[in-house]
C-alpha cells in the first residue's frame, strides 16, 4: 500500500473522529441539558401546585406569577404568605412529586422568620433506603416571610437514566474509534512486515547477484580453449569459483538454518563440548577469511568450568554469527573482546566491540526477524537480518540467556549465560 494514501487515510480518519466526538459532545451535553431542563420544569410545576394548595387551604390570596425560587439544580424554596401545615405540606409534596412523576428522594424544612429557626424537617423516601442522611442547615432569604425549602439530595447533576440512546451512541461511537485504532494498528504493522519482506528480498538478490555474476564471467573466461596453455591462470580461476560457490551455499545455508529453526520440533543434537576450543577454532577460521578491512580478536577465557552440555553446531554458529556481525558493523579497524568467566554456577561469554554502536529505541527489535538498523538510504552492510535472528533462537532453545549493552559511536557487548555446564 502507497506510504501516501496510508498517511491521508490516517489523517482523514482521525479527522473524523474528532469531527464525531465534537458532534457527539455537542448533542451529549444538549440532552443533559434538556434533561435538566425537564427535571426543573417538573419540579417547578408540583411546587407550585403544592403553593396553590396551601393557599387554597389557608385562604389565602395567591397572587405571585411563581412563587419558586431555584437555588441550584438540587434545591429550592418556595414563597408562601401564610403560616405552613407541617401535616398538610408532606400530603401536598407526596401527591405533587407523584402527578409529576418525580421519582427522586425529598427532603422539606420550613423556616420561620419570627425566631429565625427551622421549626420542621422531614424526609420522603422516594427510592431504597439509603445508609445515612443529614440535614443541611436551611440558609435565610431576605425578604421572605414565610417559605419551605425543597432539596433532592440525590439527584445527579446529569442524569444518564433519562438519555439512555446517548449512552448507546456513545459506547457504539467508543466501539468505532477502537476498531478505526485496530485497523491502523493492523495496516501499519502490515506495512512493517512487507517493508521488511522487500528488503529481505533486496538483500538476498544482492547477495546472490555478485557470486552469480563472478562465476558467470569466469565461465566465459575458462570456455576459451587457449585457457589450458596457462594453467596457474585456469587454477586461480577455479579456486575464485570454488570461493563464490562456498559463499552461495552459505547464504542459503542461514536461510535454511532459520526455517528449520522454525519448525514445531526442533531437534538439538546436545553433547559435551569445550566452550572455549569452539571459540579458538572460531577465532581460527575468521581470521582467515577476508573481511577487506583489519582485524583484531584479542581473548580473555577465565572460566575455569567450561565443558557444557550444547549442539556444537549451533553453538559454533552462534559464536561466529555475533564475532561477524561486530566485524560487519565496525567502522574502519574491527577491535573484538571475548572475555569468558564462571558465576554460580554458570559460564558467562561476552563479545564486545567498539563499532557503531545501537541506538536505544532499535536495541529491542535486533532478534527480530529480517530486522537490520536502518541506515537510511545507504545499505554498506551485506546481510539478510538472519543472524541474531538465528542466535536468538539457539540460545533460547538450549534455555540459555542472551542480553545486549550498547552505546551509539562506542560499540556493542553481547552477553551469553550457559546454565547447563557438566
Amino acid at each position: 500500500m502507497n506510504i501516501n494514501y496510508i498517511k491521508w487515510l490516517t489523517i482523514f480518519g482521525v479527522f473524523a473522529i474528532i469531527s464525531i466526538f465534537l458532534v457527539q459532545i455537542f448533542w451529549v451535553r444538549q440532552a443533559f441539558t434538556i434533561s435538566e431542563s425537564q427535571f426543573e420544569q417538573s419540579v417547578n410545576g408540583a411546587l407550585r401546585r403544592v403553593a396553590e394548595n396551601i393557599a387554597i387551604d389557608t385562604k389565602t390570596d395567591f397572587q405571585q406569577n411563581n412563587p419558586v425560587i431555584k437555588i441550584n439544580p438540587r434545591q429550592y424554596i418556595v414563597n408562601v404568605n401564610s403560616e405552613i401545615d407541617a401535616e398538610l405540606l408532606d400530603h401536598y409534596l407526596t401527591n405533587a412529586l407523584d402527578y409529576f412523576h418525580i421519582d427522586q428522594d425529598v427532603e422539606y424544612s420550613i423556616y420561620s422568620c419570627y425566631d429565625k429557626t427551622m421549626v420542621y424537617c422531614n424526609y420522603i423516601q422516594k427510592k431504597k433506603p439509603q445508609k445515612e442522611f443529614s440535614t443541611p442547615e436551611l440558609p435565610k432569604f431576605e425578604g421572605v416571610d414565610y417559605y419551605f425549602s425543597v432539596s433532592f439530595p440525590h439527584y445527579p447533576i446529569v442524569s444518564l437514566n433519562n438519555i439512555p440512546m446517548w449512552m448507546i451512541t456513545s459506547a457504539v461511537l467508543i466501539l468505532v474509534v477502537l476498531f478505526f485504532m485496530f485497523a491502523l494498528f493492523v495496516v501499519f504493522t502490515q506495512k512493517s512486515v512487507t517493508q521488511v519482506q522487500r528488503d529481505f528480498i533486496n538483500n538476498m538478490t544482492h547477495e546472490f547477484k555478485t557470486p552469480i555474476s563472478t562465476i558467470s564471467v569466469i565461465q566465459q573466461v575458462i570456455s576459451d580453449p587457449e585457457i589450458v596453455k596457462t594453467p596457474q591462470r585456469l587454477a586461480t580461476y577455479t579456486q575464485i569459483i570454488g570461493d563464490e560457490i562456498r559463499r552461495l551455499n552459505d547464504q542459503v545455508e542461514k536461510v535454511l538454518n532459520i526455517t528449520r529453526l522454525e519448525k514445531k520440533h526442533f531437534d538439538l543434537h546436545l553433547e559435551e563440548i569445550e566452550v572455549h576450543e569452539v571459540i579458538q577454532q572460531v577465532i581460527f577460521n575468521i581470521q582467515n577469511t577476508d573481511f577487506e578491512k583489519p582485524i583484531k580478536i584479542t581473548q580473555s577465557l577465565e572460566a575455569k568450568n567450561q565443558v557444557i552440555k550444547a549442539d556444537k553446531v549451533h553453538f559454533t554458529n552462534v559464536i561466529c554469527n555475533i564475532i561477524e556481525n561486530a566485524i560487519k558493523y565496525s567502522k574502519d579497524d574491527a577491535e573484538i573482546n571475548i572475555k569468558t568467566c564462571n558465576s554460580d554456577q554458570k559460564i558467562l561469554i561476552a563479545i564486545s566491540d567498539k563499532g557503531e554502536g545501537i541506538d536505544k529505541k532499535n536495541l529491542k527489535k535486533i532478534f527480530d526477524k529480517f530486522y537490520r538498523v536502518p541506515k537510511g538510504a545507504i545499505h554498506n552492510v551485506k546481510g539478510f537480518g538472519l543472524g541474531l535472528y538465528y542466535v536468538k533462537k539457539v540460545v533460547d532453545t538450549h534455555k540459555w540467556t542472551i542480553n545486549v549493552v550498547s552505546t551509539p559511536n562506542e560499540g556493542s557487548e553481547f552477553k551469553i549465560q550457559i546454565k547447563n555446564i557438566v
